[in-house]
C-alpha cells in the first residue's frame, strides 16, 4: 500500500478549506510551489517520489523527482509528448488523474517493457480498463483472464478512453501507477506487448462563474461533507488527497468523488470518458448520492447492533447487581428463581452447541416460568418442557471408530458367518473414514427368528463406538409413541426418538427398531406413517417432535431395523430402507455357533466348570438334526440350556451324596496318647488323631470327587426328551406321484412334499381337486400344472389317456399351515406326470420354480433359504431356474458343499432329470 504524506501540512487538513478555492467559502493564494511526497513501503526504501504541481489548470500537470538515482524523473519531460504508449490493462477500476493505483502485471514481456521504459527515463504508460466478456456480469472479476489476452484480442477488449499513468515504482510484478491526464486510443502500433497511439484529451471549456456548474459543485461538496461525517474510510481518503493537492477545481471535485465511491467499474469508466465538466459533475453527484444512502444504511445497522450489545450487557450487569444485593441483604431466592438458575447452570456449559432457535425457545420459556405461580399446572408443564429441551444432547457427538480391522474383529467375535451383513457394515465404516464423517443410514435386517438380528445391531454399535438404544414397535398402534404428544394433553410425553437421545446422551447413536414388520394400526393414527419422517434420510435432519415442537437433527443417527417378513412392511416405509437379508444357518454353522458361543455362555450362566462336562460333536449334531431344524439358533440355545440345567442338578446331587454324614464325623478316641500338637488353624488334636477341618475347604476342592458328565448321542434323549424330527427321509424310495419341493417360510426354508393320486377313472372324467390350505396363487399354479402335464404326456406318450379319463387329487401335507406362492409349479407337474407314467422320480431330488403354459421356467425367490432347507432334508440334487444361478453363486461354500445343482430354462430339462434313469 502507498500512503500520501505532506510534511508541510497538518495531519488532518480540513476538507472544506481545501474545497474553498472553488466555492468561495475560503480564499487563499494558490501555493504553486507546494510539493507532496508519495511514500512507498517497499523493502529497499527507494520508492520515495517527489511531485511538484506547477499549476491548477484543467490538466494538473506534474513532474516527478526521486530521492534515489534510479527513480529520478527529468524535469524537462512533458506528458503531452507521449503519443505512443504501452497499454496496461486494468481489471477492476479505471485510474483517475491525481490518484495512484498498484497493479500486478503477469505478462513477462509487458513487465520487461515497463522496466525498460523506466530505465530509459520514459516512465509513462497508458492505463485502460478491460471490457467484460459478452454475457458476463459487469461486477464479475476478470483479472484471471487478462494474462491470457494477447495482441489484437487484448486491444479489442480495452476501453478507448484511459489515463496517462506515471510508473512510480516496480517491485517484482507489482507496478505502482500515478494518473495524470485522460487519453483516447486511436490505433494499435505493436501487438506484443500491445502499444497504442493515443490522443490527449482536454476538458471542454467552461465558465467557472456559471451558476449551474457552481450549484452542481456545491451539491457535490455538500453530499461529500455528509458522507465524510458518516464514513471513516472516505474521511481518510479526503485527508490523504488534500495533503498532496494544492487546490481544488471543478474537474478535481468530479474525479475525486467518482474515484473514491463504491460504484462499479462501468459507472466509473463513464465518468472518466466524460470531457464535459458539467456532465461529469452530474454523474459524480449521482454516485456520491448513492454512497450517502449506503452510508446511512450502514450507520443504521451499526447503531442497531450497538444498541443490542449494550442492552445485553446492561441486562447482565443488572442481574449481577441484583444477585449481589440479595446476597448482601440475606434474601433467599424463591422457588421459581432458584429453578430458573438451575436451568441456566445446566445450559451454560453447552450453550455454544445449542441451535439458535432452541436457545430462543428456552429463553422464552424461562421468562414465562418466572411469571407463573409455582402451584399452577402450567408451571409444571413448562418445567418439564424445559427439562427435556436442556437434557437433549444438542451437537454432542461421540467419537466414532473408523478402524476397519477392529470392526472386523469385533463382528467376528460376536457372530459367526453373516458375511453379507458384516461386509455392509465395513463398507459404511470405510466410507465414513474417507469422508472424515459418517451420515446416518437406515438398514433393515430381514430374516427368520433366532438368526441374531438384534444382537447384530448391538455388535454394530460396539464396532462403531456408538451408543446403543433399542425399542420395539411390534404391535404399536399409537403414532404419538413415535412423534410425541402435544403439550396440551395431560401427561404428555415426547416420542421414542427424543427419549432415546436423552438416554444415550449423544446425537449420533445407533437406534435399533425391532419388529418393524409387526406394526399395528389404531384409532390414534398409523405408526408406519409416523415412521416415514423418522426413517427418511432426506427429512430426518429436521425431525419435528410434537412435544418439543422444535426441529431435531437426526441425520447422524444410524437406524437399524429388524423384520421377519419384508413384504409385511408398508411399501413407502420399505422404500426408505436398505434391506440386508439373513437367510439362516446350515448344520455346520449351528455346530460352530453352539460350540463357540452358546455352550460357553450357558456353561458360565449355570456355574459349571469346563472340566466337569463334555458334550460330544455327535450329541450336538443329533440335537441339531433331530430337535432344532429351524433357520435360527434360539431353539438350539434353549435345548443347550436345558441340557446344562439337568447337568447342574446331577452335579449337585453327586456332591451331596459324597459329603459325609454328621454321625460319621465323630471318631472314637484310641488308646494311643495324643502326641501331636499343631498351631495351624485348620488342624486340631482329637485324641491321638490329627484330621483336617472341613469347614474351610474351598468349593473347588469339595467338588473334585464329582465325576465328569458325558453327553453323547446315546444319552441325549435323557436330557431333552424324544426326537422331534427324523434325520432320514419320510420315504426310503419315493412313491409314484410324490415329489419333494422347496418352500420359503418366515422361519426360513423347508422341504415340501407334493402328492398326487387317482380318485376315479372313467372315460371323459378328467378333473383336478387340490387340498392343503392353499392360497389363490398356488391353486392357479395347480391348474396350470394340470394343463402343462397333459400337453407333455401327449407329447411323450400319445396313446396315454390318463389325464382325460382320471379324476386326480393333489395334496400338499401339513394342511393346517397356510401355503401360497409362485414356486411349486414344476413340482406339481412332475408329481402328476409321475402318477400318469407310473414312474417314481429319482431319489434325493428336490425342485422349485414356476412354469408357464409354454413350459418356460420362471425365477423364484429365497434361493439361500431353500438351499439350506434341502441340506437339512438330506437332498443331494436340486433343480433351480436358470435365472437364479447368480443368486446361488453368491452363497458361501459351506452352504453349497455336497450339492448337485441343475439350472433349467424349460420343463423338458426337468423331465430328463426326474425320469431319465427310468427310461432305460
Amino acid at each position: 500500500m502507498l500512503k500520501l504524506l505532506s510534511p508541510s501540512s497538518p495531519a488532518a487538513s480540513p476538507f472544506l478549506r481545501a474545497l474553498g478555492s472553488i466555492t468561495g467559502f475560503t480564499r487563499r493564494n494558490p501555493n504553486l510551489g507546494r510539493r507532496a511526497f508519495l511514500c512507498s513501503d517497499a523493502k529497499n526504501g527507494d520508492g520515495v517520489v517527489e511531485i511538484e504541481f506547477k499549476g491548477l489548470g484543467n490538466e494538473a500537470e506534474a513532474e516527478s523527482k526521486s530521492s534515489s538515482s534510479s527513480a529520478i524523473i527529468p524535469t524537462n519531460l512533458n506528458p503531452e509528448d507521449y503519443i505512443k504508449v504501452l497499454a496496461l490493462p486494468l481489471p477492476h477500476r479505471p485510474l483517475f488523474p491525481g490518484f495512484y493505483m498498484p497493479i500486478y502485471v503477469k505478462d513477462p514481456k509487458l513487465l520487461a517493457a515497463l522496466q525498460e521504459s523506466r530505465n530509459r527515463q520514459v516512465p509513462y504508460a497508458g492505463a485502460f480498463l478491460v471490457k467484460d466478456e459478452p454475457g458476463t456480469d459487469p461486477c464479475s472479476e476478470t483479472e484471471n483472464n487478462i494474462p491470457d489476452l494477447k495482441g489484437k484480442e487484448l486491444f479489442d477488449r480495452l476501453h478507448e478512453v484511459g489515463t496517462l499513468a506515471q510508473i512510480s515504482s516496480i517491485q517484482g510484478d507489482q507496478v505502482v501507477l500515478i494518473g495524470h491526464r485522460r487519453l483516447r486510443i486511436t490505433e494499435m502500433v505493436d501487438e506484443d506487448p500491445v502499444t497504442v497511439k493515443v490522443d490527449h484529451l482536454k476538458d471542454k471549456p467552461y465558465d467557472k462563474d456559471d451558476d449551474v456548474i457552481k450549484a452542481t459543485s456545491y451539491e457535490v461538496i455538500s453530499t461529500l461533507r455528509d458522507v465524510l461525517e458518516t464514513s471513516v474510510l472516505w474521511r481518510d481518503h479526503a485527508q490523504t488527497y488534500t495533503q498532496h493537492i494544492s487546490d481544488f477545481n471543478f474537474t478535481r471535485i468530479a474525479d475525486f468523488g467518482a474515484a473514491i465511491s463504491g460504484a462499479n467499474k462501468l459507472q466509473c469508466q463513464k465518468v472518466l470518458e466524460e470531457i464535459d465538466v458539467h456532465d461529469r459533475l452530474k454523474l459524480t453527484l449521482e454516485l456520491v448520492k448513492k454512497e450517502i444512502e449506503i452510508s446511512k444504511i450502514q450507520a443504521s445497522l451499526m447503531k442497531k447492533m450497538e444498541e443490542k450489545i449494550l442492552s445485553e450487557q446492561r441486562r447482565k450487569l443488572l442481574n449481577e447487581q441484583l444477585k449481589a444485593i440479595k446476597k448482601e441483604l440475606g434474601l433467599e431466592a424463591d422457588d421459581r428463581t432458584a429453578l430458573c438458575e438451575k436451568f441456566r447452570e445446566r445450559l451454560e456449559p453447552n450453550r455454544e452447541k445449542f441451535p439458535p432457535n432452541v436457545l430462543q425457545v428456552i429463553e422464552e420459556e424461562l421468562s414465562k416460568m418466572q411469571l407463573l405461580d409455582a402451584s399452577s399446572s402450567e408451571f409444571n408443564i413448562t418445567r418439564n418442557y424445559l427439562d427435556w429441551l436442556i437434557s437433549l444432547p444438542w451437537g454432542n457427538y461421540s467419537d466414532e471408530n473408523f478402524d476397519v480391522l477392529r470392526a472386523q474383529k469385533v463382528l467376528d467375535e460376536d457372530h459367526y458367518g453373516l458375511t453379507e451383513v458384516k461386509e455392509r457394515i465395513l463398507e459404511f465404516i470405510a466410507v465414513g473414514k474417507l469422508r472424515g464423517m459418517s451420515e446416518g443410514k437406515i438398514i433393515c435386517l430381514a430374516g427368520p427368528p433366532g438368526v441374531g438380528k438384534t444382537s447384530i445391531g448391538r455388535s454394530i454399535a460396539h464396532a462403531l463406538n456408538r451408543n446403543f438404544f433399542r425399542f420395539s414397535v411390534g404391535g404399536l398402534t399409537d403414532a404419538a409413541e413415535i412423534k410425541g404428544h402435544r403439550r396440551t394433553y395431560v401427561g404428555a410425553m415426547p416420542g421414542k426418538m427424543v427419549q432415546c437421545l436423552k438416554t444415550v446422551g449423544t446425537a449420533n447413536p445407533l437406534v435399533l427398531i425391532d419388529e418393524i414388520d409387526k406394526l399395528g394400526r389404531g384409532h390414534a393414527g398409523h405408526p408406519a406413517s409416523a415412521l416415514l419422517e423418522l426413517l427418511d434420510a432426506e427429512q430426518n435432519a429436521n425431525f419435528l417432535d410434537h412435544y418439543l415442537d422444535v426441529p431435531i437433527d437426526l441425520s447422524k443417527v444410524l437406524f437399524v431395523c429388524t423384520a421377519n417378513v419384508v413384504h409385511m412392511i408398508p411399501t413407502p416405509l420399505l422404500d426408505r430402507m436398505e434391506v440386508v437379508s439373513i437367510a439362516g444357518y446350515v448344520t455346520d454353522d449351528k455346530i460352530h455357533i453352539a460350540r463357540e458361543y452358546l455352550e460357553k455362555t450357558t456353561r458360565e450362566a449355570c456355574g459349571i466348570e469346563p472340566e466337569q462336562v463334555e458334550v460330544t460333536d455327535a450329541a450336538l449334531l443329533a440335537l441339531i438334526e433331530n430337535y432344532c431344524r429351524e433357520a435360527g439358533v434360539r431353539n438350539l440355545q434353549q435345548h443347550i440350556e436345558r441340557i446344562y440345567r439337568k447337568i447342574a442338578l446331577q452335579l449337585v446331587r453327586q456332591g451331596a451324596a459324597n459329603e459325609p454324614a454328621v454321625g460319621d464325623k465323630i471318631q472314637s478316641l484310641s488308646d494311643e496318647p495324643a502326641v501331636v500338637e499343631v498351631a495351624d488353624s485348620d488342624e486340631h488334636v482329637v485324641g491321638s488323631k490329627v484330621r483336617r477341618d472341613t469347614r474351610n475347604i474351598p468349593k473347588s476342592e469339595a467338588t473334585k470327587t464329582v465325576e465328569k458328565v458325558l453327553v453323547d448321542s446315546s444319552n441325549l434323549p435323557d436330557f431333552v426328551g424324544k426326537p422331534v424330527f427324523h434325520a432320514e427321509h419320510i420315504y426310503e424310495q419315493t412313491p409314484v406321484g410324490v415329489v419333494m419341493g422347496l418352500a420359503w417360510t418366515a422361519m426360513g426354508g423347508c422341504p415340501l412334499y407334493i402328492e398326487t393320486t387317482q380318485v376315479e377313472e372313467a372315460h371323459g372324467k378328467g378333473a383336478l381337486q387340490v387340498t392343503g390350505q392353499l392360497g389363490d396363487v398356488m391353486r392357479e399354479s395347480a391348474h396350470i400344472a394340470h394343463t402343462v402335464a397333459r400337453s407333455i404326456l401327449l407329447d411323450k406318450e400319445p396313446d396315454n389317456t390318463f389325464f382325460a379319463d382320471s379324476k386326480l387329487h393333489l395334496h400338499i401335507p401339513a394342511g393346517a399351515i397356510p401355503k401360497d406362492g409362485p414356486s411349486a409349479g414344476c413340482t406339481m407337474i412332475t408329481s402328476m406326470l409321475s402318477l400318469a407314467m407310473k414312474k417314481p422320480v429319482n431319489k434325493d431330488l428336490a425342485m422349485t420354480g414356476e412354469v408357464t403354459l409354454t413350459g418356460r421356467i420362471l425365477p423364484i425367490g429365497g434361493v439361500k433359504e431353500k438351499t439350506i432347507a434341502a441340506r437339512r432334508g438330506g437332498v443331494k440334487t436340486i433343480i433351480f431356474p436358470s435365472a437364479n444361478k447368480r443368486d446361488y453363486e453368491e452363497l458361501t461354500p459351506n452352504v453349497k458343499e455336497g450339492l448337485d445343482v441343475h439350472f433349467v430354462d424349460d420343463y423338458s430339462q426337468i423331465f430328463n432329470l426326474a425320469f431319465g434313469d427310468h427310461e432305460n
